[in-house]
């Protein structure tokens, strides 16, 4: 069972894109999401995150999952039980590509499909699917 409720708005918070570097290399950037409900969950209830800028789709392989001060594959998220993304808490979704993004306006668009952990009833799970989209913008901070 899919549903969608009103929270794919806090999903996605209008905060600026920022190129992550090392020194003065430029390895990619990062974007802040939120989880999209009223109650933080184990990021294990996370069954798919998709992001797209600027009409294209980033590979997973390019992807990084960072929440509380760690780092991730996308591909591990479905084992992290103990890992638990508290409502308020803002994580980062790290895209590595050469350069970063250019200054100015990306259109961004992320999906996240994931499920509710205290609805499992008899095996069947609360699973929604939460899109949002908005123009953000890179800035060229240090990081």
């Amino acid at each position: 069972m899919v549903l969608d409720f009103q929270y794919d708005e806090l999903l996605l918070p209008y905060r600026n894109i920022i190129n992550k570097r090392a020194g003065d290399v430029c390895y990619g950037y990062a974007i802040q999401i939120r989880y999209p409900s009223y109650r933080g969950t184990f990021v294990s209830c996370i069954e798919k995150l998709e992001l797209q800028v600027d009409g294209k789709s980033i590979p997973e392989s390019d992807m990084r999952f960072v929440l509380n001060g760690k780092e991730f594959l996308v591909s591990q998220l479905g084992e992290l039980s103990k890992e638990h993304w508290f409502v308020l808490d803002t994580a980062n979704i790290v895209v590595l590509r050469d350069n970063g993004l250019t200054e100015g306006n990306h259109e961004i668009s992320v999906r996240m499909v994931h499920r509710i952990p205290y609805t499992g009833y008899f095996g069947q799970y609360l699973v929604l699917d939460s899109v949002n989209t908005k123009t953000l913008c890179c800035r060229n901070y240090i990081n």
